[in-house]
């Protein structure tokens, strides 16, 4: 039997500017159309091929003007993954790293979750809530405010096509592409990125944030390269991260999880400010009373800044907290602490009798 091929239309293509596009960013931060209405993704559009290839293309417009704007306001320059590969003929991907960041006191580094690009968040927020929430703008610029030095990963961008970083493989198969090396996933990229870079840098306080699945890629580094961080890691803060301490047995790295590292998660908004502890992520979670995808970002935010606030200027070296009982502080929600123990291996009997679920509401 004959059955007729349905030809499919070539997929939609875009300008790459907001006026191409025909939108602006007005003074609220809001993505806006040349009527003035506020763009909203249609999730009953009928085309929705068409509608996801647009949104694409207006938050490919958008982080172009915010990196400029990360860049100018705050000090940023581009390094590459590898390592000064720019101007050779090695494919690389972009990170973003403050101009003081290789002899900073404090340094934060950001790590965005999947098929997000340099410097975003969320596009979701990019486009239908505020550009500078969105995108890594506000976080930044609170960071450098304070004296933080920044390194911005860039985890998801893994493919060289013609002769530019991309997030995505080319739809016309036959044009030519290459993978980008130490960028082939965001776990490798993260690992090296801890490796090659902030390793080399002089931070003693180390601070992180890192959303969904990056939480997982940066847990993953950091128990790869546990000797080199265990002494210089300040905070640890993960937003509704896809990792848990399954694969990782070691009852010192297991412990030193704990004494830095707090979860943000997606609840119900009467539980905001709620702290347990959850065994299969290995630290204490915050509530961040959100229910909508994606804006416990824009909940937690604040009260990391306050968590990173309390770690300012602590001694980060583990054995000095191994076995220190700290007393509960409004502003750091690792002190509402479960025991483990701290001699090497895992016992599973001992850890299921200290783990006793501890719910502290803050």
């Amino acid at each position: 039997m004959y059955r007729r091929r349905i030809k499919r239309p070539p997929p939609p293509t875009f300008g790459e500017t907001l006026e191409e596009l025909k939108y602006s960013i007005d003074e609220h931060g809001h993505l806006i159309d040349e009527s003035g209405k506020q763009y909203v993704f249609d999730l009953k559009a009928k085309n929705r091929e068409y509608q996801e290839a647009h949104a694409r293309a207006l938050g490919d417009a958008i982080m172009r003007i915010m990196i400029k704007r990360i860049e100018d306001e705050c000090g940023m320059v581009k390094a590459t993954v590898p390592v000064d590969a720019e101007g050779t003929d090695t494919p690389y991907a972009h990170i973003l790293i403050s101009n003081d960041a290789k002899d900073c006191k404090r340094l934060l580094v950001l790590v965005a979750s999947t098929n997000e690009s340099l410097g975003s968040w969320s596009r979701r927020l990019l486009a239908n809530h505020h550009v500078e929430i969105g995108s890594m703008l506000s976080v930044v610029r609170w960071a450098r405010q304070e004296g933080f030095g920044v390194l911005i990963t860039n985890p998801n961008t893994h493919f060289w096509v013609d002769g530019c970083p991309s997030l995505t493989l080319p739809i016309n198969i036959k044009k030519q592409y290459k993978m980008i090396p130490n960028s082939g996933s965001p776990e490798e990229h993260v690992d090296y990125v801890l490796r090659q870079y902030v390793q080399t840098f002089a931070s003693r306080e180390i601070f992180f944030i890192a959303h969904k699945y990056g939480g997982h890629a940066l847990i993953q580094a950091l128990h790869e390269q546990f000797d080199a961080f265990k002494d210089r890691v300040s905070a640890v803060a993960v937003i509704d991260s896809s990792h848990t301490i399954t694969p990782y047995p070691e009852s010192k790295f297991r412990k030193w999880l704990s004494l830095n590292t707090v979860t943000y998660m997606q609840s119900e908004q009467g539980e905001k400010g709620k702290v347990e502890f959850r065994e299969i992520v290995g630290c204490n979670c915050v509530m961040a009373g959100s229910q909508e995808f994606d804006f416990t970002i824009v909940d937690a935010m604040p009260d990391i800044f306050k968590f990173f606030q309390a770690r300012k200027d602590r001694d980060n070296t583990l054995e000095k907290h191994m076995n220190e009982i700290v007393p509960l502080r409004e502003d750091d929600p690792t002190t509402a602490m479960v025991a483990f123990d701290a001699d090497d291996g895992v016992d599973d009997e001992a850890d299921d009798e200290n783990v006793d679920e501890t719910v502290v509401d803050g």
